[in-house]
């Protein structure tokens, strides 16, 4: 987003109310001619081809979702999709709402009838896809069934909530200590072992709605945690940090020890594509459970 002063000064015009301007432009802008094919490819790469397209797509999927999911008719669906295209258009010509002294994006009335007809278009492409997707009620247990799978994307979301939640608290804290990896893991492993073995999830996996368990779906034991978190950190992340120390040295290292390194770097490589395949087995498989789990007697699943 632009700066508030940068904004300030633009002279550019805010708004377009006169129709089918961009037909105006393609005429008189857009390399097109008949006669000269040499001039096709760059006529659909031109502005004046791209925006208005774009701007067919941009609601495309809304009057597809519409039509599709909620069967709704096509005054409905036109009338909506105007809506939706409206509130982007108000967006811009206020400023964001007020954040700006002035618009920096045009508001055009084009978008507007261009949005509005790709709506249209979605919920017409409904009709005839309509034939080949599941129906409403197929869809919606398939996504329950989804909503039950402990997926890659929700372990990597808590991952992500927990580490930055411990960052943050290092960071506090190494104001006063140091040094700050020694801080990090110490605070790391008390969140982690702390919160996992009082309530047998972290924030991040109450967040995402899961929690550990041994293999009988029962509460995992201190000793299963533990182990189950020292077999992944130790081997995931470790992998991680002795392979990227050993990149590092191939900038300094004698020229009689690259090759040493080279192969060290590619058993860790190899290492780490067990670990993607495991990961890859666990995405498209309910019944999976990661190597870590496996070893440490866990498994993960859905509950707060």
């Amino acid at each position: 987003m632009p700066s508030k002063s940068f904004v300030a000064h633009l002279t550019t015009p805010t708004h377009n109310f006169i129709p089918f301007t961009f037909v105006t432009y393609f005429l008189k802008y857009n390399p097109f001619s008949l006669t000269h094919p040499s001039t096709w490819i760059a006529a659909l790469k031109a502005p004046t081809v791209i925006q208005p397209a774009f701007n067919l797509l941009l609601t495309l999927p809304f009057g597809f979702y519409l039509r599709y999911y909620f069967n709704r008719n096509w005054k409905q669906i036109v009338l909506l999709s105007f809506c939706l295209s409206l509130f982007y258009e108000l967006t811009q010509f206020s400023g964001l709402y007020g954040i700006y002294p002035r618009p920096y994006r045009l508001f055009d009335v084009d978008d507007l009838m261009l949005n509005t007809l790709g709506g249209f278009l979605g919920g017409s492409l409904a009709i005839w896809l309509g034939r080949f997707l599941p129906n409403k009620q197929k869809v919606e247990k398939s996504a329950v069934a989804r909503s039950q799978n402990i997926s890659v994307i929700r372990r990597g979301t808590a991952l992500t909530v927990d580490w930055i939640i411990i960052y943050i608290l290092s960071d506090i804290l190494t104001i006063f200590l140091k040094p700050h990896w020694l801080i990090t893991f110490i605070v790391g492993a008390i969140y982690i072992f702390g919160s996992e073995v009082t309530h047998q999830k972290t924030l991040g996996m109450r967040i995402v709605g899961m929690r550990l368990t041994n293999r009988f779906g029962q509460d995992a034991t201190w000793l299963q945690i533990i182990l189950r978190n020292i077999i992944a950190y130790g081997i995931i992340g470790g992998t991680f940090g002795i392979q990227g120390r050993l990149l590092d040295m191939t900038a300094y290292a004698p020229v009689s020890q690259l090759v040493t390194i080279q192969k060290a770097v590619l058993a860790l490589s190899f290492i780490l594509l067990l670990i993607l395949v495991d990961l890859l087995i666990d995405t498209f498989s309910q019944k999976h459970r990661l190597f870590f789990e496996r070893l440490s007697g866990t498994d993960t699943k859905i509950g707060r």
